[in-house]
């Protein structure tokens, strides 16, 4: 269940009283590390331990709360992000085929849209990086959890009940993604320098109407439940197992499951391995559905597949937006997503 205020709503808020109700028991102290800056994370994410009476700790845990730079609480205002994230923990996780971080407790403020979630924190293999590009044994993890994810909801008319679950051509997300490509081109150009040549800055007039037109020919595929935002920084990958935990939900949608898939495959890999992987990795996600007794026929998935790659250039575009510029890892990640989404659009001539 969603909590609602007052509840803190930065890392500096938090206090033993109010984490001492949210865990049952009493705190008197807290330890708060503010992580993920560089990361272009749209809300402010702290790992917290509690220490109680008898000297006992917890284990580490997440605090998530709302971004504070104006550009991010903009846009997440705009796409109901937040409240999406929420509703998904508390009304679809637990029946959705993917390992997700368990939710200790959520509080959300519909006036100011502040929110905070305290969540399991995973333990991760720190040397799986996206700029670098994930290895294509974890990208083929995903696109397991993917395809039963996407199978699971397939279609499905609970999903298009929910009126806080948007489609992709649903008003507030086609107005977001617009501004965003509108706003945020030159701001790329700028954090990115000489990464793009002439030719390629030039893309940018044409961005907003790519984007209108992906989600409009997108929402038209046969719908499931989509993540939007399926690259490696939002993959967790055990040290010791391997397994995967998928996490930042405040994009999740419904449209094609080609849509995640093309996000993930043109960001989580080098433009290389995409390349040499690319037609066969989509042949395993075709499988993975069909072993969940859903068909997609392979033209459908290559032409879906090739119709959502856009929106990874526009995702580049909202980092100068969101994040913050004076970040090293910042702009590489920019950079990379940016050449990424291009050469994929390139490959599959899509570019206009």
């Amino acid at each position: 269940m969603i909590g609602g205020p007052p509840f803190p709503t930065t890392p500096d808020e938090l206090n033993p009283e109010f984490i001492g109700l949210a865990l049952g028991q009493s705190v008197v102290e807290l330890v708060v590390d503010v992580i993920g800056a560089e990361r272009g994370m749209v809300g402010q994410i702290a790992f917290v331990t509690a220490k109680f009476a008898d000297g006992s700790t917890t284990t580490p845990f997440l605090a998530k709360f709302a971004a504070r730079r104006d550009g991010s609480r903009a846009s997440s205002r705009r796409a109901s992000a937040h409240l999406r994230e929420l509703n998904f923990y508390d009304q679809l996780a637990e029946r959705s085929p993917v390992r997700v971080p368990s939710v200790i407790g959520s509080w959300y403020d519909a006036t100011s849209d502040e929110f905070l979630i305290l969540q399991e924190l995973v333990a991760v293999d720190n040397s799986i990086d996206q700029i670098a590009g994930l290895p294509i044994d974890r990208v083929e993890s995903v696109i397991h959890q993917c395809g039963a994810l996407h199978a699971s909801w397939w279609n499905s008319a609970e999903l298009t009940s929910l009126e806080w679950l948007p489609r992709l051509d649903g008003d507030a997300r086609r107005t977001n993604l617009t501004m965003i490509a509108e706003n945020g081109w030159e701001p790329l150009c700028e954090l990115i320098g000489d990464e793009l040549d002439d030719t390629e800055r030039a893309l940018g007039s044409g961005l907003p109407g790519a984007i209108q037109n992906a989600l409009r020919v997108s929402a038209a595929r046969t719908p499931t439940l989509i993540h939007s935002d399926l690259r490696g920084d939002n993959l967790l990958f055990n040290p010791i197992s391997g397994e995967v935990t998928i996490v930042d939900w405040q994009g999740v949608g419904i449209g094609p499951g080609a849509w995640d898939v093309a996000y993930l495959l043109t960001q989580s890999l080098t433009v290389d391995d995409r390349r040499a992987h690319e037609k066969r990795i989509l042949g395993e996600y075709q499988k993975c559905l069909a072993g969940h007794r859903v068909e997609l026929e392979w033209v459908e998935l290559t032409s879906s597949y090739a119709d959502s790659l856009v929106f990874g250039l526009v995702v580049a575009t909202s980092l100068p937006l969101i994040g913050d510029g004076s970040e090293p890892r910042l702009r590489t990640l920019a950079a990379s997503m940016a050449r990424r989404s291009i050469e994929a659009l390139r490959d599959h001539d899509r570019l206009w």
